[in-house]
């Protein structure tokens, strides 16, 4: 491949690069921009129970009035319960040791959900914030876990890797600039959970 060539490619990953990030900032309405919005776009769930199907349909359409979709979609959030956290601490460790890949907890999802409802505009009625947040505790444990925890961690770290190197300024906005919080997000160690929960 001569200089050329490269350089044409180069040049148009940067483009994309740049409109994907401001495909991002112009479909938030929040306040900023997160490493999930870089994400995946959509969820694969042809597998899924037939109610898992249409309260994915419900939740494409009714999360992406706030936020780009790829943000839930990419989130580190994991809710399980007491039981299947002593279950997952014997099996798979390491999805306890970093909670910028895997941000464990009882009721995680259900205080998001509550969250982006209770938000102007939101338009989410409770029946439908029900049915929302079972998709995301469900999705979010086949996506994270078991065998798929490998392939999630890969991608998610990827994720965070790309853009703390692009965008710095946001990642120190979201994650701080402490040495554990750069060392979480490349992988390295791990981090306490915080603020990031809340929008990542």
């Amino acid at each position: 491949m001569n200089i050329k060539k490269i350089a044409v490619i180069i040049g148009g990953a940067a483009i994309i690069s740049g409109t994907l990030f401001a495909q991002a900032y112009s479909q938030d309405k929040s306040g900023g921009v997160y490493p999930n919005d870089f994400g995946s776009t959509s969820i694969d769930v042809s597998h899924y129970p037939p109610k898992m199907k249409m309260y994915y349909h419900l939740f494409l359409n009714k999360c992406s009035a706030c936020h780009t979709i790829a943000r839930p979609i990419n989130s580190q959030f994991l809710q399980l319960t007491a039981d299947e956290q002593a279950a997952d601490k014997k099996t798979n460790p390491e999805m306890f040791k970093n909670p910028l890949v895997w941000q464990i907890g009882q009721k995680i999802w259900s205080r998001y959900v509550h969250k982006m409802m209770s938000k102007p505009g939101s338009n989410i009625r409770p029946s439908e914030g029900k049915k929302i947040f079972e998709f995301l505790v469900y999705d979010s444990k086949v996506r994270k876990t078991g065998a798929n925890a490998e392939a999630w961690e890969a991608n998610r770290e990827k994720l965070l890797k790309s853009f703390k190197q692009n965008y710095p300024k946001d990642y120190a906005r979201i994650f701080g600039t402490s040495s554990s919080a750069k060392k979480t997000a490349s992988g390295a160690s791990s981090a306490p959970a915080s603020s990031p929960a809340q929008h990542s």
